[in-house]
């Protein structure tokens, strides 16, 4: 193959151009293909897609390409080691991975949805939508590792010194595209986490709604059951106990019923926290947080959301508490007390558990960002947990 001859290709060339330009050459110019820019792995039946006069030069090709690429394998074996040789296999299939492509889906699904329910051409339930959002978070483990495997392919490439030019050529290729997916991949991710809180601040914000609303019936419900409970201990003072003894038993009983039926009330009228819901909310807020890019696009519907969701962790936190001091002072209601108490300290146990392994795995998927963020992860649960101990202070006093 002569210099003259040669067809001049900057990049190497995908499976999907390499066949465009197969079954555009004439057979006489495909044997001009430089099999150095041709793709790995051409597959047996790629001669299917090939005029028939072009077959025998494409075989030929195929087969001097194959040589060529095992050849400098073995050299790059030799030369680099294992580790190179993967991080430039990595390069050669860095982009359309059947995982990111899933999530790629997944997420314009969920941005149609948004239009949709904007436009109000379809109604959609924040239960649908966070449904979705569980389905794309069950991707993330696989797409961060992904974006692992593209940051150490990229790091070793970048430190590996190459023995000539031609290599020194092909490794600043193959940076460049390691460069290019990541950078995809990231804004990809930025783009989720944005969407995602965008979507869960509106169920956080409609579960803050639905709790405020009920909370002046609650309280007028615990003011009666104060109230009673006050005269339940009237009823059984010393007095009433010795000279109208029927008459107090029978009022007593009354009492402690309509007590039992109002803790029931209080009970059946609360909103349910859910520690999963909690986690899920906390997951949207902290790595939208955590994100430069998606931070400084929703500041202020972050700022929002972390309000709101301190709202909710305060009240995960008081009714808790509430539950363990109405057991406390109701000892006939036929629930362990110890265990309410106890159930108390797993509010903030929550939150600490929460973080540590969070840190835990933000040390993997954050890469060489890791430090700068965990310290931003201290400072947001630094600002939960005061939250949350203002709230106990205040209320917890058995």
């Amino acid at each position: 193959m002569t210099a003259q001859a040669s067809i001049e290709i900057q990049n190497p060339l995908s499976l999907k151009q390499f066949i465009k330009l197969l079954q555009k050459l004439p057979p006489g110019r495909i044997a001009a293909l430089p099999i150095e820019k041709l793709p790995n792995n051409i597959p047996a039946d790629i001669s299917e897609k090939i005029p028939m006069a072009s077959r025998s030069a494409v075989d030929d090709l195929i087969m001097s390409a194959n040589s060529f690429h095992l050849k400098r394998r073995m050299r790059d074996q030799e030369s680099y080691g294992t580790e190179v040789v993967n991080a430039l296999d990595k390069a050669k299939t860095a982009s359309g991975s059947a995982n990111l492509r899933v999530f790629k889906n997944k997420i314009l699904l969920l941005v149609e949805m948004l239009q949709s329910a904007q436009r109000g051409t379809k109604k959609i339930g924040n239960d649908t939508f966070v449904k979705h959002i569980t389905s794309i978070n069950n991707l993330l483990i696989d797409v961060r590792s992904e974006t692992i495997n593209l940051l150490d392919s990229l790091s070793l490439l970048q430190r590996t010194k190459p023995a000539n030019d031609a290599d020194k050529k092909r490794l600043a290729e193959s940076i460049y595209i390691l460069k290019k997916e990541t950078n995809s991949v990231g804004k990809i991710l930025s783009e989720y986490y944005i969407l995602r809180l965008k979507v869960l601040a509106r169920a956080i914000h409609q579960k803050r709604k639905l709790i405020e609303t009920r909370e002046e019936t609650t309280q007028m419900k615990q003011q009666e059951l104060d109230d009673l409970q006050a005269d339940l201990k009237e009823a059984q003072t010393l007095w009433n106990r010795t000279m109208k003894r029927k008459k107090t038993i029978d009022e007593t009983k009354e009492v402690q019923q309509r007590i039992y039926d109002l803790v029931n009330e209080i009970k059946a009228s609360e909103v349910v926290i859910a520690e999963s819901d909690l986690i899920l909310w906390l997951d949207a807020i902290v790595e939208a947080s955590l994100n430069d890019d998606s931070k400084q696009r929703v500041t202020n519907s972050l700022r929002q959301a972390r309000i709101s969701l301190f709202y909710l962790l305060n009240k995960f936190c008081a009714s808790q508490e509430a539950s363990a001091i109405q057991i406390a002072k109701n000892p006939f209601i036929q629930v362990d007390p110890e265990k309410a108490i106890k159930f108390v300290l797993m509010s903030e146990t929550f939150i600490l558990n929460y973080f540590t392994k969070k840190k835990n795995t933000a040390t993997a998927w954050l890469s060489g960002a890791a430090e700068n963020k965990i310290v931003e992860l201290d400072q947001l649960q630094k600002e939960i947990l005061t939250e949350l101990r203002k709230a106990s202070k205040s209320m917890f006093k058995l």
